[in-house]
């Protein structure tokens, strides 16, 4: 049913051998070190963009039998550490021929520090019902005797056109989607599936084949708006430059101690990235130019001994909570 470390090679076989659906579930990031050509020498991810969308795969190598794959889909599920973000960015192609784009990203806070030793277990009947419900899903789906098309009302139709509209003005130069129109360019199909998947959802027994409601693509709306606030952070991390990522962690510091003043001899033992103060320079100097925070003027000298450490100001701004 699933996979977890499987070369591009085998993941187009194991599709063809399971009707063209496969998942490659994992918490690692193997997958994407595959695909950026660790055993090749080069980049492959065609069968991962193809099974984006249910597009067509054929295969024909010597010495072996071909497979053709009518409508290949493959699911891809990594939980892995926020870390292999900026790792993903390092594969140009990974953005250029659109595999970023294709993907929804969750990147939630982290709760180290913060965790409950003792959480309270699913109570027993939410997850026989969980069970159930999903089992009956995927049986209903199985049994069907050839593939099904989904259709919309006419309101949820003026919904998506609707939705179309939103967003094309926020690839602007001044959009906050204009760093990134790949994933935003496809921000609309995305929607359109979750719309599918909750209808599905809603009607898993029966009548699932009705058209989908106005109110389940508001629904999938919602859902569409918290995958593209996640997927602004995951941009941001896979196109961050050191001196951005520091200058994010001087200002998270500032910000979590509601510290309005400080000097850098302050910062270094807070922050145990950073081992000496000249590595806080150039994120410093990017909060700077941002205006974030200002270089007091140092008070003058009296006396021998080493000079004041570089005081800093932050902008009122600064400390209130980002939206």
């Amino acid at each position: 049913m699933f996979s977890d470390d499987a070369t591009v090679e085998v993941l187009t076989s194991l599709l063809y051998e399971q009707g063209g659906r496969m998942a490659v579930l994992s918490p690692e990031k193997e997958v994407f070190s595959i695909a950026a050509g660790r055993y090749s020498g080069a980049p492959n991810f065609a069968v991962l963009k193809k099974g984006h969308a249910g597009e067509e795969i054929r295969v024909d190598r010597m010495g072996r039998e071909s497979e053709q794959i009518d409508a290949a889909t493959v699911t891809l599920g990594i939980c892995t550490q926020p870390g292999v973000l900026a790792e993903l960015g390092a594969t140009p192609q990974f953005r250029d021929q659109g595999l970023l784009g294709r993907l929804l990203f969750s990147v939630p806070e982290s709760l180290l520090g913060y965790r409950n030793n003792q959480p309270s277990p699913m109570p027993e009947e939410q997850e026989a019902t969980y069970r159930l419900n999903a089992k009956t899903l995927i049986l209903s789906l199985a049994r069907l005797p050839e593939p099904a098309t989904l259709t919309f009302t006419p309101e949820a139709q003026a919904s998506i056109v609707q939705l179309l509209a939103d967003i094309e003005p926020r690839f602007r130069p001044d959009g906050d989607l204009a760093h990134m129109t790949d994933w935003g360019g496809k921000l609309t199909g995305a929607t359109v599936r979750i719309a599918g998947l909750l209808h599905l959802a809603k009607h898993y027994r029966d009548e699932w084949d009705t058209p989908i409601t106005a109110d389940t693509f508001a629904d999938a709306r919602d859902i569409a708006d918290y995958f593209t606030e996640h997927a602004k952070a995951a941009y941001d991390a896979i196109g961050a430059d050191p001196a951005t990522t520091d200058a994010k962690a001087i200002l998270d510091w500032a910000r979590n101690t509601t510290t309005t003043r400080f000097t850098t001899r302050d910062v270094l033992p807070a922050l145990r990235r950073f081992k000496k103060v000249t590595d806080l320079d150039p994120g410093l100097r990017l909060l700077e130019s941002h205006g974030w925070l200002r270089r007091l003027p140092p008070p003058p000298r009296t006396g021998r001994g080493r000079p004041a450490a570089p005081t800093y100001e932050l902008h009122p701004s600064a400390l209130e909570t980002p939206r």
